[in-house]
């Protein structure tokens, strides 16, 4: 094919995704619309149908109806209220009444309001504050500041984390969760930002995002390691608000209401940013397995640590039937460990609490919480408590632990902890989905998935236990627990170990000979307990050997973690500090340089979370 014909068909390839896209958004406006009370993100479904326009005021005044104490009281809000009231009136200016705008600007100009403390939060809020004092340049906003001042202010920040996230990697990283709250922030930007550069950048993070997505998107899902999961959703096949965009810009699943309708994408749905095409054929491309390397910007910690955290760096297995992933956290000292994150999974296809195998070391203390969170130590874990129990509870299966240490190759990985004495929880629950019959062979518990198999050595002895939780209760559940439904594992000891191997069914003759092959290579655990030493060969003749504290080992040579490019899979380079990147598949091509200088400071990180 000459160069005129590829450009060609890319470009019938472009015409035709776009059209595909806009019917999958057309889809999740028109249930949206269905709803028979709707709220300032959900407005964006029947504003563009056309429908209920007198509505639209009463959700604006809702949504902004709470007011300071006394009775000259202010209208005060968060992230959560500065972006889809400025998200209406970017969008749908010209369908929203005198009235839904002048409460907008009375918030956005004399309100009260909080920039919140996560980086998400921040996003939001500078987003918010863009819009606004682009859109009234003569008036005082709400802190004192002129519109000019303000509007200075936020695109400093949106610029510099845009460069930060260009250079070294995105701090709140791939999270199911919160993923959807950076995109349709850069989503309105994009779309609506008065400045081109801004509107240029913008873009160009929301197609890195976009690819970010693709590089480990797993039927529907984001597979691999996750900075933040959310509450306590990670024993589920599809976690997070994330699947509305799965579906919008991926397709290849048919339209399904419980995940795909989330209000944040209404906003993506309705917005006239569109991804390139190639990131669609790049997520559902499982041809032939392939490993996903990835740098992420450092965890911001608030306090309780001696040094600054190192680089995150991420490790994915994207094969036909699993993903399996694994994540060097970079954290430091005892108490660096933030609370939501999902250090490592194995993911495949099937039902709630049926298609995940995941461990965790439920470690617990206030200064842990205290680090990444605005509370004194001496009042974080009572908050904590109040607020969120579930961080508390001993059979928690999410949230880093300190004492954790993780290596892969490919469908093997290890997980290993030494546990001190004075630690509350002296072990680790891992959870296993109750739909798999597991078979005992030499120490091994296999597993036959259907399509794979797997292979789990628990370090340490065990007991079985049943873990179940109704979304709504968490003493009694007589039913399926739809929250958690599952096997809990714990392995009870202060140097519990597990070690997996998963493999295409394909790709040997049978489940008894997966097990027999797989049972005759013991783990060598003879210095585990002296050096901290874990090694195993796997079925296909590779071996890995994990120094607890020391290096990582592939076939005897060390794993240089720090050698990890920003991004690395087929078809895609991308070095860090450069803010260029390349994403490739056959003849299409997407290239992002977002014009960085490498010797200038990186936008210091102060949000916590």
């Amino acid at each position: 094919m000459d160069g005129s014909s590829s450009r060609k068909a890319q470009e019938v390839n472009e015409e035709t995704y776009r059209r595909e896209v806009d019917e999958r958004a057309r889809n999740i406006v028109e249930h949206a619309a269905q709803r028979p009370a709707f709220g300032m993100w959900d407005a964006h479904a029947p504003l563009m149908l056309d429908l209920h326009a007198d509505r639209v005021t009463d959700a604006i005044r809702q949504g902004l109806e709470t007011r300071t104490s006394g009775p000259a009281g202010r209208r005060t809000g968060g992230p959560f209220h500065i972006l889809p009231c400025m998200a209406l009136l970017a969008r749908w200016s010209d369908r929203i009444s005198e009235e839904g705008v002048e409460i907008v600007k009375d918030f956005m100009t004399k309100g009260v309001i909080d920039r919140g403390n996560t980086e998400n939060h921040w996003l939001m809020y500078y987003t918010g504050n863009l819009l606004a004092a682009e859109r009234w340049p003569d008036a005082e906003m709400w802190n004192g500041l002129s519109s000019a001042a303000m509007r200075a202010e936020a695109t400093r920040w949106i610029l510099g984390i845009i460069d930060r996230t260009a250079r070294c990697g995105h701090h709140e990283y791939d999270s199911p969760q919160y993923h959807i709250e950076h995109m349709v922030s850069m989503i309105l930007l994009a779309d609506h930002a008065n400045d081109p550069h801004t509107r240029r950048q913008a873009r160009q993070v929301l197609d890195l995002f976009v690819a970010d997505m693709a590089l480990e998107h797993f039927y529907g899902t984001w597979a691999g390691g996750h900075s933040r999961e959310g509450y306590r959703e990670n024993t589920w096949t599809r976690t997070g608000t994330s699947p509305v965009l799965h579906y919008l810009y991926f397709g290849g699943e048919a339209f399904d209401p419980r995940y795909h309708t989330h209000g944040f994408g209404l906003i993506a749905a309705t917005a006239h940013y569109r991804p390139p095409a190639l990131f669609a054929d790049m997520a559902w491309d499982r041809s032939t397995p392939y490993v996903v390397r990835k740098t992420k910007a450092p965890r911001t910690l608030y306090r309780c640590v001696e040094r600054d955290p190192d680089p995150v760096r991420k490790y994915t297995y994207m094969s036909r039937s699993f993903a399996l992933g694994t994540t060097q956290t970079g954290l430091p000292g005892q108490y660096g460990g933030p609370i939501d994150l999902v250090s490592w999974d194995l993911s495949w296809r099937g039902p709630r609490n049926q298609a995940k195998i995941v461990c965790n070391h439920p470690y617990r203390h206030a200064d842990r919480f205290s680090a990444f969170l605005v509370p004194y130590p001496q009042h974080a874990g009572r908050l904590i408590a109040t607020g969120k129990p579930y961080l508390q509870w001993s059979d928690r299966l999410f949230g880093a632990s300190p004492y954790e240490r993780l290596m892969q190759h490919e469908g093997t990985a290890i997980a290993a902890y030494q546990i001190p004495a004075d630690d509350e929880t002296p072990f680790v629950n891992l959870f296993l989905p109750k739909g798999t019959a597991y078979v005992e062979q030499g120490g091994w518990l296999m597993g036959d998935m259907g399509d794979f198999y797997t292979a789990l050595y628990p370090v340490g002895p065990y007991t079985w236990h049943e873990i179940r939780e109704a979304n709504n209760s968490s003493i009694m559940v007589v039913g399926e627990g739809d929250q958690i439904d599952g096997w809990l594992l714990r392995i009870e000891t202060r140097l519990p170990g597990l070690i997996l191997e998963a493999v295409e069914a394909s790709d040997v003759a049978s489940f008894e000979d997966f097990r027999v092959r797989r049972a005759a290579l013991q783990p060598d655990l003879s210095r585990w307990v002296e050096a901290g030493r874990i090694a195993i060969e796997t079925i296909v003749g590779h071996r890995l050997e994990m120094f607890y504290d020391g290096p990582h080992r592939i076939d005897e040579k060390v794993i240089d973690y720090a050698a990890y490019p920003l991004y690395d899979a087929p078809g895609v380079e991308a070095k860090l500090y450069t803010g260029k990147m390349t994403f490739s598949r056959g003849d299409e091509k997407a290239e992002l340089d977002f014009r960085v200088d490498p010797s200038a400071p990186l936008l210091p990180m102060r949000v916590i979370g």
